[in-house]
């Protein structure tokens, strides 16, 4: 076992953690994950790829560097929904609560900022 395995598997499992979480990206975790599988192993990577929930965001990455729409609609409403309603009613006012949101506005533009996957053809 190499170092990037254990990274794969680390970010897998904050992918994972992420479908759970509002708060957590799942998407960018999955990503991770599939580039260092894609250095590790050929046998994990091919089974992000294939996997139903994960394998479509996977590649699209990889074949066209986009997100589609929708992952990007999720992504954005669960930062600012799970974020900003964890930061409103868990962390005292001041600096860090205005950082905190900070964060996760400068997160929800990065996604919006991502190139976004053309429609697929429903035929």
């Amino acid at each position: 076992m190499n170092l990037w395995f254990l990274l794969g598997a680390f970010f897998l499992l904050l992918a994972i953690v992420g479908t759970a979480l509002p708060i957590m990206p799942t998407v960018p975790f999955v990503l991770l994950a599939a580039g260092c599988f894609a250095r590790s192993s050929r046998k994990w990577h091919r089974w992000l790829r294939q996997n139903p929930k994960f394998g479509p965001a996977v590649r699209d990455w990889e074949e066209h560097r986009c997100i589609s729409r929708r992952t990007k609609f999720w992504g954005v409403t669960m930062t600012l929904l799970g974020g900003g309603s964890s930061t409103c009613l868990f962390i005292p006012r001041g600096w860090m609560k205005w950082t905190a949101m900070g964060i996760f506005v400068v997160a929800s533009l990065i996604v919006l900022c991502w190139k976004e996957c053309p429609p697929r053809d429903s035929s």
